[in-house]
């Protein structure tokens, strides 16, 4: 069965910058990842941060394309299709996706409001009655987490 992770911010604001950390942390420990959006704005976003949010590493990524076949061991998406290579998928999106137990490993990302957290809450009541194995981190310091990655 697939890990659950779910990492709660200190900071609302740091959503898609801590997917970036987390992205870069599982491609640095050797896995192909997959970023779940709920959209092609959100998607794009994610794209764009992966190349600017450190200016001192690379990330080999790509939005994919359920059309193509992929190569980059990391790629963005949303809708029902993704990539068969992946290990673990960095889940963005509100829902979780009926594929999800394809992946060995889901990154879930609570930003620290109260609307989010009931949203995430029901998220976790679903990966438990779904018998995931789950964990939980609390985030307070961003900047001393990402020196850690």
């Amino acid at each position: 069965m697939s890990r659950v992770d779910f990492y709660l911010l200190s900071d609302e604001s740091n959503t898609h910058k801590f997917a970036c950390i987390m992205v870069s942390k599982a491609w640095s420990a050797g896995n192909n990842v997959y970023v779940y959006t709920d959209s092609e704005d959100i998607t794009n976003k994610i794209d764009s941060l992966l190349w600017t949010f450190r200016d001192i590493s690379f990330i080999p990524h790509e939005i994919y394309n359920e059309t193509e076949n992929s190569e980059a061991p990391v790629t963005i998406g949303y809708g029902d299709h993704y990539p068969s290579h992946s290990q673990v998928m960095i889940n963005l999106n509100n829902k979780i996706p009926e594929f999800a137990n394809n992946f060995n490993r889901i990154v879930e990302i609570v930003e620290n409001n109260e609307k989010k957290k009931e949203i995430a809450r029901e998220r976790y009541r679903e990966y438990k009655k779904n018998n995931y194995e789950i964990h939980n981190h609390k985030i307070d310091n961003l900047n001393k987490f990402y020196q850690s990655s």
